[in-house]
């Protein structure tokens, strides 16, 4: 007898020597208290209902076959020494059963081969099933809704639904990888299909080094990706905490104006981000293949075609946003346009007329023009508006002061202090021009200042029987027209305007041009 029979013959007579101590082993240890706590917990941890019912009778099996194949190694590994018991079930097994081991043992097998794989696939589904409900149970807990504004890009639902497909693939990939086993097991059995088992094998082998290979040749990648990664977050939770800080004014720089801190921090975010991608790009998986090098041919190409205004936009709107020329709610003129900002980014700016019209206008062309700010200091030292009039040298000036001053004072939003103050421009031939001064802290009402003021310099002056008319309009008077309006200041709404026509006042221009008529 060759080595090889001597070894299968020693093996299968140890392996029945110690099945026989293993049924006596077995009956009396199925009257443990161990024996009932393993039945206890698969019973209640088991999902197929088979188990469930026989878990008594599997149990004491389990520990049948493993008992009997632990001793059966013990007994085999030296053969020589194992007494008269071992030498006489060698010799009855070598007699009776080893000539028909042959025909025997490949059913065997067979057997157990679907016995396992019964026992694997719902032990396989019962593990998966755990990891499906703790997936679920994560859908309240661990998942938080990822927004775009009030876009919702992912949700727990979505989470928990890619996380259970994922899952199921993976699941599957087992289940097929137990079944080429097994299949590769049944089929190395018989000589007929042996050729299918070399042939799975070497598929399996192959797409498994392949995997492998490329999975090896991966791994610096991703390590490098990792790291980029890794840094950038730390970059960006930072720049998020210097940020917080100058937001609440715990830190504070005086070369970093509260104004700038929002646009500050998105710049170098964005900065941040760009410099992650560009340095990751080369690691990321198909980055050399030449699809992705004709996509990024095509993409520089498109960005080079158009890429001259918008670039000369976004540097124009850094640089106003650094500037602190204008921002949103303020009252500017830019150019022929005065209105309120309402919406500024990096490439244009958007006004609104005191005529309720928005104007777009690219941040090139705020660039090239003068912005005058008419907000920047009107909540702190307030905006000065200014109105002139022209009055004759007939009337005292400190008059005329007084009315305009009394005028501004009782305009809406005209500041008390500091107070109005009247400025004289100019001593022509026959007026004298007074430009009236004042503040106010609201530059948005404007229009509607410099309308009401005008409104309360009329009402003055004609209370005050003061004529508003240049001397150089020259009319052919007999002295008893005026051009003092009476109001009706009574608050009856009526808005009777009267004329009081006085001839004891004439205007010194016109006696001086009617003087040659007369004479002849």
């Amino acid at each position: 007898m060759d080595s090889l029979t001597l070894g299968i013959n020693t093996l299968i007579s140890g392996w029945i020597t110690a099945l026989l101590i293993a049924i006596l082993s077995t009956y009396f240890l199925g009257r443990t208290e161990l024996f009932d706590s393993i039945v206890d917990w698969l019973e209640r941890t088991t999902p197929n209902e088979f188990i469930y019912r026989n878990s008594r009778w599997l149990v004491a099996l389990a520990n049948l076959i493993f008992l009997g194949l632990f001793l059966s190694i013990l007994m085999s590994l030296e053969p020589d020494q194992d007494g008269l018991l071992f030498s006489f079930l060698k010799n009855l097994i070598a007699e009776t059963i080893w000539s028909q081991y042959y025909f025997i043992v490949d059913d065997v097998l067979i057997a157990f081969g679907v016995l396992l794989i019964l026992t694997l696939i719902p032990t396989i589904n019962f593990i998966f099933s755990n990891i499906f409900h703790k997936i679920n149970h994560f859908r309240n807990t661990r998942f938080r809704v990822i927004k775009f504004q009030n876009l919702e890009i992912f949700t727990p639902n979505r989470m928990v639904g890619v996380l259970v497909l994922i899952t199921k693939y993976f699941r599957l990939a087992i289940i097929f990888l137990v079944g080429m086993v097994f299949l590769t097991l049944v089929f190395s059995l018989y000589p007929q299909t042996e050729g299918f088992t070399h042939v799975l094998i070497g598929k399996m082998n192959l797409v498994l080094s392949e995997f492998w290979k490329k999975t090896l040749a991966l791994l610096p990648n991703l390590f490098a990706l990792v790291v980029i990664a890794a840094l950038t977050r730390l970059a960006l939770r930072l720049l998020r905490f210097f940020y917080n800080g100058l937001q609440q004014g715990k830190i504070r720089f005086s070369s970093i104006h509260p104004e700038v801190v929002e646009p500050t921090y998105q710049l170098l975010r964005f900065l941040v981000i760009a410099f992650a991608l560009v340095a990751a790009f080369p690691y990321i998986p198909g980055s050399s293949s030449p699809m992705f090098k004709g996509l990024s041919i095509f993409v520089g190409f498109l960005i080079s075609l158009g890429s001259t205004s918008l670039i000369t936009n976004i540097i124009s709107g850094i640089v106003l946003t650094y500037s602190r020329g204008l921002k949103i709610g303020d009252r500017v003129e830019i150019g022929d346009t005065l209105g309120d900002v309402i919406d500024r980014t990096l490439l244009v700016t958007r006004v609104r007329t005191i005529k309720n019209v928005i104007i777009t206008i690219p941040n090139v062309v705020v660039m090239q023009n003068e912005i005058v700010n008419y907000s920047s200091e009107a909540c702190e030292a307030g905006l000065i508006l200014h109105t002139s009039i022209t009055i004759g040298y007939d009337e005292p000036w400190r008059n005329v002061q007084k009315l305009l001053i009394a005028a501004a004072l009782e305009t809406n939003d005209i500041m008390e202090y500091p107070k109005p103050y009247v400025l004289k421009i100019s001593l022509d031939n026959h007026f004298i021009t007074y430009e009236l001064n004042a503040f106010t802290a609201n530059a948005a009402r404007m229009a509607d200042i410099y309308s009401e003021l005008h409104q309360n310099i009329l009402d003055k002056f004609n209370q005050a029987e003061v004529e508003i008319l240049t001397p150089t309009y020259f009319a052919f008077r007999d002295g008893q027209n005026s051009t003092i309006h009476q109001v009706d200041l009574s608050g009856n709404g009526n808005g009777h305007v009267s004329r009081n026509y006085k001839s004891d006042k004439t205007y010194s221009s016109y006696r001086e041009k009617t003087q040659p008529l007369g004479s002849r």
